[in-house]
């Protein structure tokens, strides 16, 4: 996805696109309503497949990580403070903790990713806290 309109976030990061309903303030699901260019064609329902993201896509926030530390690394040199970390909304398209065994396998690519990212603030957004263990 990359830069957003979203005031809160610099970027939007999804993973994976698709989700299973959880409770009723999933009704109104503005993920589940987006056109399907926009959630990579995936339905929702937990016997629905999720759509991954490609790999050029999973290397969109390597390089946006890289842009912030050159850009910190200029201001510091000229003493001026460095900005805050960009802020990254990611799985605005899923969620990161569906408790699916098939998700692991992204979800550890994901958390690895971000490890490797220190230098942005990922914004995970979740009904289901008591997986993301």
């Amino acid at each position: 996805m990359s830069e957003t309109s979203i005031e809160w976030a610099d970027y939007t990061f999804n993973p994976w696109s698709g989700c299973a309903k959880l409770s009723a303030g999933c009704a109104q699901c503005y993920a589940a309503a987006l056109p399907p260019s926009m959630r990579r064609g995936a339905e929702w329902g937990a016997d629905k497949p999720r759509v991954p993201a490609s790999d050029a896509y999973w290397r969109e926030p390597i390089a946006w990580a890289r842009k912030a530390e050159r850009e910190n690394r200029l201001m510091l040199q000229g003493q001026a403070l460095p900005k805050p970390r960009p802020r990254v909304f990611s799985a605005s398209t899923a969620d990161v903790f569906e408790a699916r065994p098939d998700l692991d396998p992204w979800r550890d690519r994901l958390l690895a990713l971000i490890a490797l990212t220190p230098s942005l603030d990922w914004l995970q957004l979740t009904k289901r806290p008591d997986y993301a263990v």
